[in-house]
Parts: C-alpha cells; structure tokens; sequence
C-alpha cells in the first residue's frame, strides 16, 4: 500500500520527479552502495530515532547486517526506485473494500514525508484508520515493537468483529 503512493500525485516536493532522485544519484556515487545503505539504516533518523541510535548500537548494526544480507542489489534497487518514481496508483485507493489499518512514526520523514503520504492513504481509503506513533522513525517495528505489535493486536480484534 505504501508504494500506492509514492508516485508524483502522492505529494508535492523535488524528490517526487520520475526517475532516480537527484539525491540518491549523488549519494551513491560518493559513497558506493554499502556506505550508503549504512548511512541511512545507521547514521541518520530515515529509520531509528537518535535517540534509539545512540542507546542501542547494536540492534541497529544488526538491524543493517540482517538488511544488507537480505537488500536488493544494486542493479535490482536502482530499477526498484526508478519504478517507484514513476508508479502512480493512489487513484485507485478508493478501491480498497477491506479494513485498513495505517501506522507511521512521527518523525518518519527523513528523504520525502511519509506523513502526508500516510495521510492521503487514509483519505483515500474509505474507512482507514491513521495511527501516528510518537517519538518514531521509519523503523517503528523494531525500535517499538511491543507498542507496534499492542496497536496492530488491537486493531485485528476490533476488526475482526466486522
């Protein structure tokens, strides 16, 4: 459902251009693919807090080891992101007829905001529901896992009733 709205209609902003965004290009390319990853997984907010970063290094490092192990390569990433750019579907999220459920950190805009693309997901799908949990990035279901999986648990129950 996320990547729905990733295309350029999703929001406005320079990184929503179809293609490569300009950033990563440049970033790739000084820093190689590994580096770069590692970057963003480890060093910066796109995925844990700072906070969370500096209390536990090594569930983030083993939170990279286990992503480069299993991320795609690089010729397969760089077409991934291309078609990422240039996919457009949020037109169609009027058609989702099944309880949706959408989560997101409040600070989870580290490249483009993952806020206001999770708000449009919401808008856009009759009878979504919108969770914003506090205090977290990107990766929300590792930094907190036990009130990820509480809200998601919760949301079945209530749900499952329908």
């Amino acid at each position: 459902m996320a990547a729905s709205g990733s295309g350029q209609a999703a929001r406005p902003g320079s990184d929503c251009i179809p293609g490569l965004p300009h950033w990563l290009v440049i970033r790739l390319v000084e820093k190689g693919f590994e580096k770069a990853l590692r970057e963003e997984f480890c060093d910066t907010s796109a995925f844990f807090t700072e906070d969370y970063r500096k209390k536990h290094p090594d569930k983030v490092e083993a939170f990279f080891q286990l992503a480069w192990a299993t991320h795609a390569k690089l010729p397969e990433f760089i077409h991934l992101i291309i078609a990422r750019h240039n996919w457009e579907a949020t037109h169609r999220l009027s058609d989702v007829k099944c309880p949706t459920l959408v989560l997101i950190g409040d600070n989870d805009s580290a490249r483009s905001n993952h806020l206001a693309q999770a708000e449009a997901l919401k808008n856009r799908i009759p009878g979504a529901e919108l969770h914003v949990l506090r205090g977290q990035s990107h990766g929300f279901f590792w930094q907190a896992e036990e009130e990820t999986n509480g809200i998601i648990l919760d949301w079945v129950r209530k749900n499952s009733l329908k």
